[in-house]
Order: C-alpha cells, then sequence, then structure tokens
C-alpha cells in the first residue's frame, strides 16, 4: 500500500509488506550512506527513479520488545517510541520544514544508534527486560484435580 501526501510520484515496484508514505516538500541535502543498509540489517534505500535521493527516508518498525523504532536511512538519528503517531512525528520533526518518507518495515529491527526517542519508553523497555528476566519461560505444573466425594470410588 503506498499512500502519498505531496507532488512526489513514486513508481517501480518495492519490497512485498513496505508501505512508503511520502510527505512535504524535497530537501535541498544529499543524505549519506546507511550503515545500517550496507550490512543488510535494513533495506536499500529506493533509487531516484523511485523518489528522490533529496528527500529523507525514515525506516520505521516494531523493535523485539513491540515498540516503535524509527531510524534515517542514512544513519543520524532515530528513537524509540510507545506509540506509531509519536514515530511519524519525529520522523516530521526532524525533517522540517522540508518533508520526508517513511518506510513501513514488516520484520522487527532493533536500533542501533543513539536514542533520541522518548526516555520514558527507554526506560520502561528496560523494566519489561528486567521484569522478564524474573518470571519464567515454563511455569512449574499445577496439580488440577477433582477432590472425591463420600461414597464415591476411583
Amino acid at each position: 500500500m503506498i499512500e502519498s501526501r505531496a507532488k512526489f510520484a513514486i513508481r517501480g515496484p518495492l519490497s512485498p509488506g513496505v508501505r512508503v508514505v511520502v510527505a512535504g516538500k524535497p530537501a535541498t541535502a544529499k543524505p549519506g550512506r546507511s550503515r545500517a543498509a550496507a550490512s543488510g540489517a535494513l533495506p536499500d534505500r529506493p533509487d531516484a527513479t523511485v523518489f528522490s535521493e533529496t528527500i529523507p527516508l525514515f525506516f520505521i518498525g516494531r523493535n523485539g520488545a513491540g515498540l516503535w523504532v524509527v531510524r534515517e536511512a542514512g544513519g543520524r538519528v532515530g528513537g524509540t517510541f510507545l506509540l506509531k503517531r509519536s514515530a511519524l512525528r519525529f520522523a516530521k520533526r526532524c525533517s522540517a520544514p522540508n518533508g520526508y518518507a517513511a518506510m513501513f518495515l514488516p520484520e522487527r529491527f532493533e536500533l542501533d544508534l543513539k536514542d533520541h526517542g522518548n526516555p520514558f519508553v527507554v526506560w520502561l523497555a528496560a523494566m519489561w527486560r528486567a521484569a522478564g528476566q524474573l518470571i519464567p519461560a515454563y511455569p512449574p505444573p499445577i496439580p488440577l484435580g477433582r477432590k472425591s466425594f463420600n461414597g464415591e470410588r476411583r
């Protein structure tokens, strides 16, 4: 599914399950090469025939804890958020006033940059990890049985 919120035309096939949202007007600066895209952790940026390289591209998806992760394709900025709306607002704020393109990824990925997102969410994720270590993966079995009644044979 492709949403276009500006006058940019998106042509060519994208990866299955990937949605691109383009908003605003073209930026004047050319983004750098992505370290994570070069290592294969994230998809490559679509070429200039799909959309202009001057538009900042943000990868948006979920991490292992189920929180929303935003990462700029050039590897300059990223953050972790509780809500999808907050992740999109972060991408918009980081690319203001020129606009941005957001690529929603179906697979989970972790943020490999300094987290510029919500500090409460970072703390919350640490608490979830700590609580997960205290709860066993398989709880001990609970004996479930019937009590025998007077006069009943087993």
